[in-house]
């Protein structure tokens, strides 16, 4: 029979109150959670521990895309005796304990049928010589954007031309792929050099950091072009992207674009966790 003081029970409550409620820095989807402190001397009953599997549900489910396995973990029944380790019906103790310790450690991640995708277009017509577009991405508080990057949130940027010149051929290959920026890191599926790889949400700085450089990209007559992706914390729930597109050959404009599409798209969580979505605005300052 395991021994399953206050303290304990308490202290279970807290890892999965890190993870599925406010928490702090990294840590917190911002979740209301149905388990409750217990004080000593309280019966420890199985409404107490089945509620702890409710809510250790949620952020397995939040992160795998499913229930835990019964082979993982199973919730009580009224007289079950609680046992330190159950290898049979997995009601033990270890068991919600190791339960709680792997979804701490896989906090931020996030199974993707647990977002919703959200896109924001920006578009504009023939261009050349060199365009910005500046995006603010808004939160509605500090705490709102932590939960929103913890519980696997991201803000992807994707670029294109419609133009089939072999000069808008060749910007889809300047600027083409998906620059996906997270809570610690930022990838891209294109070509460039990503400079912000080891940037996210939590190493902005409230300067002016780069993510993307695609200098002297293009191929040819084109070579000189190039595309830029910055990235700025301006406020605690403000982040700014600017987009850089630079049209050169050999320092002087050439032949126009026949457009320029871009797309930033949010990803908010959903079914167990429900997350809040930011708003995804143009801001001031640009020539788009």
């Amino acid at each position: 029979m395991a021994l399953v003081t206050a303290n304990r029970f308490n202290t279970l409550r807290q890892q999965i109150d890190n993870v599925l409620g406010n928490g702090s820095g990294d840590t917190g989807y911002g979740q209301t959670l149905i388990t409750q402190s217990v004080q000593v001397g309280d019966l420890i009953n199985a409404d107490n521990i089945n509620n702890a599997y409710a809510d250790l549900r949620k952020c397995y489910k939040h992160q795998t895309g499913g229930d835990p396995a019964s082979s993982i973990i199973q919730a009580v029944q009224q007289g079950d005796l609680i046992k330190e380790n159950d290898g049979v019906s997995y009601t033990g103790w270890d068991q919600y304990e190791a339960l709680a310790t792997l979804v701490s450690t896989n906090r931020l991640t996030v199974d993707t049928d647990q977002q919703d995708l959200n896109a924001t277009p920006f578009s504009r017509s023939a261009w050349n010589g060199t365009i910005t577009l500046i995006v603010n991405v808004n939160f509605s508080s500090a705490d709102a954007r932590r939960h929103y990057f913890n519980a696997g949130g991201f803000i992807r940027i994707s670029s294109n031309t419609t133009d089939t010149s072999s000069k808008g051929t060749d910007w889809n290959n300047i600027m083409g792929g998906n620059l996906q920026f997270g809570a610690h890191t930022t990838t891209h599926s294109g070509n460039g050099t990503v400079n912000g790889a080891a940037i996210g949400n939590y190493e902005l700085d409230g300067t002016v950091q780069r993510l993307l450089t695609n200098e002297n990209a293009g191929a040819g007559t084109y070579s000189e072009n190039d595309y830029f992706v910055d990235v700025q914390s301006t406020s605690a729930t403000q982040i700014r992207f600017t987009m850089t597109y630079r049209d050169q050959e050999t320092g002087n404009p050439d032949e126009n674009v026949g457009n320029l599409n871009v797309s930033l798209t949010t990803a908010t969580a959903i079914t167990d966790v429900i997350g809040t979505a930011p708003g995804v605005v143009r801001g001031s300052g640009d020539n788009f």
